[in-house]
């Protein structure tokens, strides 16, 4: 998402009315170098006490307890990231009582300690003070919690303000206000205007999630995931404007009876914008929803509401080295798990913990940036150059190095590299074949992983994700070459820290060619940019089929952290074959015609061999994901919108066995995968189960098992899959278990399958409705129509009888269509479809799915099994809609081979 308000944001990527704050920019650079409540060197001196354009930065982490509220002076920027270990504001809140200002990675919980300032006015961080012009205020990545009056608020008529990216969680119940009950997550009141509220996380607020109210005006509520939202969701009052875009709200046991999103005190003078929310709408003052934004919006590029719930949970928050605290993982955890509530005190969640800071790191000219990240964004270590630009992108360096550490740096440098020439093979330099110069570059964790390995987020590596050996003993992390032959050079991009001596040997066909201590000096214990480096392996001679391995074992100081492998062709090989030392590794496989010609050892039935998802082998459009309670706590994702797959080599027993996929089927869509042995597809079934959350957690986390599969070492057995844009494809695991031996026919076909005919050449195609042709003119008739939460954001629509047609261009054979189309509870339409001109299928469109209108909830599909179909067909889509009440809304229509629906 990205606001234009101005041509330099308050920080790359900001958003909304709030992002052209400039904050701090070329002011003073102030350090905060104690924990103390006041006094020179504290929080509230540098923000309270100190006046002018300046840049806070932390010298020190822990935990700053606070006796009465800090009021925050205008055109400044604090830089909660930079402190060693994360800094915690307790004991009363952060105000901003003037303009121009950013807060970005600050841990404000005010809790419930009877020293602190008055209760009642206890929040996390609020925002205006009444006869105070306060704008141009972006709090940003933070987490706020644990306030006895609002977590956050605006008051006193704030203007152009945008809260984005922050966990907003766990307001306190029945605490030390004097009103008794509360848990206020959010308020914007008292004539706010111009007010983003974007990509937030709140969780278990009893009220106020959030509430505008006051005739506030301007209003965007974007992309937000409220759960277990008590009495309250979004509550807007009186006479305001608010958009309501893109969010996602979940209820918890302590969420009433009550629509997540409601318009009252109907003044006949409100307008309401609403689409794409998960969530229902209610409340007297619903008729003055409007059909198009009823203000100019300040965020104009917007995720859906579905996009939102994934981005959200693995990126709100203040975060250190991109890690959360573990307060905040705790309260994501319950967001996943669905395990939130109501709290009256921290101590009800084990508090605040030990709070311990780490050291500063080394500042030599004392301008606030460390050292290791004046290399990083190419300022001079020897020189206070804090408000110069290096890069010439217009932001200072210390804003360069504050920003860097959320948002990720955008130059890679590091501790140089090291080539070892491989004592097996030599280059011959005068060689130029044609694919000399080729890279082939793989993130670590798309490698073939042994269970030691684990895959960790981290913030300036490539894809924001490393491997690291999380076990004591030698792991291996490979892949199977599929470059053209010849002779490369491979560089492993790795963490050296400061902090011990691990080894990594290089291995091709299992044979070794390279070792090396990762004993570098590179100036910090920390993986980030200063301890980046790379390792340089030439006249590695590879062929198709060779397996290339990395295999070390860490020494308990020293995590084995990789990055990325690359390989380039150097020269043409000397032996086209390649090594012969090396296992085959099945990625040229057969048929499957010839598979299981030995009978298996009887000993061995009952062996199972289980597989995490993110150790297969996958094409590039899987992502793998943190996923809490998930086996290893990984998952892998489909991302892309089209087929993928994610196979291993069996290496097994020759035998019969179960194939058991563990996957999470969540209530918001329908997606299909497939089981294929050596190619050949032996099941497909569809994730349409309601198991009662469109959250991946222990509710949703289910398996399909398919029987009877014949297999012998080599066989390639591959997950073939493609979601459906609200049903993430999310595999956790795969077990094969032998159930008996092998008659030797090898046909690798389940024996739960059912029989499918050998010329059925049917290939899944993927056809959008808005690209049927249809007679625009048509009174009532099929028009192309705008929904966010539709694939590729267009629907075909009809009121009244309508038409469409397509010619079918896919290979001829056996299809189950899927007609994508919502189903909305507000009357009662009717659709054929007819393959030249034969009706295949046709239904009344009566679900009751909870939701009078076109979004996530509504949005289902129908499936038509065993149609025929050949290249060349005319699909017809026919029916009528209601008169209005039920418009029919059609998204598009997913042909898949037609094969067994193994339940």
């Amino acid at each position: 998402m990205v606001d234009n308000n101005s041509e330099l944001l308050a920080f790359e990527g900001a958003q909304g009315f709030g992002a052209g704050a400039t904050g701090g920019r070329g002011g003073e650079v102030v350090k905060v170098t104690n924990l103390n409540d006041s006094g020179v060197g504290s929080l509230r001196w540098a923000l309270e006490d100190l006046d002018g354009p300046r840049i806070v930065v932390f010298e020190v982490g822990g935990q700053i307890d606070l006796t009465s509220q800090i009021e925050i002076n205008g055109d400044v920027t604090v830089a909660g990231q930079t402190a060693p270990g994360g800094i915690t504001v307790t004991g009363a809140r952060l105000r901003v009582v003037e303009s121009n200002v950013i807060i970005r990675g600050i841990n404000a919980r005010p809790g419930d300690d009877p020293d602190g300032m008055n209760p009642d006015d206890r929040d996390g961080i609020s925002i205006g003070k009444a006869g105070n012009t306060v704008e141009n205020v972006i709090l940003d990545s933070n987490s706020i919690s644990w306030s006895i009056d609002e977590n956050v608020a605006t008051w006193g008529s704030p203007s152009n303000i945008t809260i984005s990216n922050n966990i907003v969680a766990e307001a306190l119940k029945e605490s030390l206000h004097s009103k008794g009950e509360h848990s206020m997550g959010m308020l914007i009141g008292d004539h706010s205007s111009n007010v983003s509220i974007i990509g937030n996380l709140l969780v278990s607020n009893k009220f106020r999630n959030a509430l505008v109210k006051d005739d506030a005006k301007n209003i965007e509520f974007i992309n937000n995931v409220i759960y277990n939202y008590g009495n309250e969701g979004l509550l807007v009052a009186g006479k305001s404007t608010v958009h309501v875009i893109g969010n996602f709200f979940i209820k918890g046991e302590d969420s009433s009876g009550r629509e997540a999103i409601r318009f009252i005190s109907n003044t006949g003078e409100a307008a309401y914008y609403v689409s794409d929310n998960v969530g229902d709408v209610g409340g007297e003052n619903t008729s003055q929803i409007e059909s198009s934004f009823v203000f100019d919006p300040a965020t104009t590029e917007v995720m859906s509401s579905s996009e939102a719930l994934d981005w959200i949970l693995e990126n709100v928050g203040a975060r250190i080295n991109g890690e959360l605290s573990a307060i905040d993982q705790r309260i994501i955890d319950t967001v996943i798990n669905d395990t939130g509530s109501l709290i009256d005190s921290p101590s009800d969640v084990g508090g605040y913990g030990n709070l311990q800071g780490s050291a500063a790191l080394k500042d030599s000219d004392g301008d606030g940036i460390p050292d290791q990240y004046e290399k990083i964004i190419g300022s001079n270590a020897s020189v206070s150059d804090a408000n110069k630009d290096a890069d010439g992108d217009g932001y200072t360096n210390i804003e360069d190095y504050i920003n860097g550490l959320l948002d990720g740096f955008d130059e890679s440098t590091g501790g140089g590299s090291e080539i070892i020439e491989s004592p097996d093979e030599t280059t011959d330099s005068g060689n130029t074949g044609a694919g000399v110069g080729t890279v082939l570059t793989v993130e670590a964790e798309d490698l073939v992983l042994t269970e030691g390995w684990a895959t960790k987020s981290l913030t300036g590596s490539s894809g924001g994700k490393v491997i690291q050996n999380e076990s004591g003993s030698l792991q291996s992390a490979s892949l199977a070459f599929d470059g053209d032959a010849g002779v490369y050079s491979l560089t492993a991009n790795y963490y050296d820290e400061n902090d011990g001596v691990s080894t990594l040997a290089v291995l091709v066909n299992g044979e070794q060619v390279a070792t090396w201590d990762w004993d570098k000096e590179l100036g910090s214990a920390l993986a980030n940019k200063t301890t980046l480096t790379s390792k340089v392996i030439e006249g590695l001679e590879l062929s198709k089929g060779d397996v290339v391995t990395l295999q070390g074992q860490h020494d308990g100081s020293e995590p084995l952290r990789i990055d990325t492998v690359s390989l380039e062709m150097t020269g043409e090989s000397t032996d086209v074959t390649g090594p012969e030392t090396g296992t085959d590794t099945g990625s040229e496989t057969d048929t499957g015609t010839e598979t299981g010609t030995g009978t298996g050892d009887i000993g061995a039935i009952g062996t199972v061999i289980s597989v995490e998802a993110e150790a297969l082998q996958l094409t590039e459009g899987w992502a793998v994901k943190s996923l809490a309670g998930a086996s290893g706590g990984k998952v892998i994702q489909n991302e892309s919108g089209s087929l993928q797959d994610a196979s291993l080599t069996f290496d097994g027993d020759a035998g019969v066995y179960s194939l058991a996929v563990d996957y999470y089927d969540e209530n918001d869509g329908v997606s299909a995968l497939a089981v294929l042995v050596n190619g050949e597809q032996v099941a497909t079934w569809d994730w349409d189960k309601e198991l009662g959350s469109a959250l991946a957690n222990h509710t949703t986390l289910t398996s399909q098992v398919i029987e009877g599969l014949e297999l012998s070492t080599g066989d390639v057995v591959t997950l073939q899959g493609q979601h459906d844009a609200r049903e993430p494809l999310r595999i956790d695991t795969v077990s094969l278990e032998m159930t008996g031996l092998s008659d030797g026919s090898g046909d690798g076909s389940g024996s739960t399958s059912t029989e499918q005919a050998p010329e059925n050449s049917a290939e899944w195609l993927w056809m959008e409705a808005e690209s049927f042709e249809f007679d625009a003119s048509a009174n009532k008739g099929f028009q192309v129509g705008s929904i966010v939460a539709a694939s590729g954001g267009k629907v075909l629509n009809a009121i009244g009888d309508a038409e469409a047609t397509a010619t079918f261009d896919g290979a001829s054979g056996t299809y189950d269509i899927g007609v994508d189309h919502f189903d909305e509870n507000d009357g009662v339409s009717y659709l054929e479809v007819r393959v030249n001109g034969e009706v295949v299928d046709s239904w009344l469109w009566d679900a009751e799915l909870g939701d009078r209108l076109a979004n996530d909830n509504t949005l289902t599909r129908h499936l038509i099994s065993d149609v025929e179909i050949e290249s060349g067909d005319e699909i017809m889509l026919a029916g009528y809609g209601d008169g209005g009440s039920e418009p029919l809304r059609i998204d598009a229509l997913e042909f898949m081979p037609s094969d067994t629906l193994l339940g």
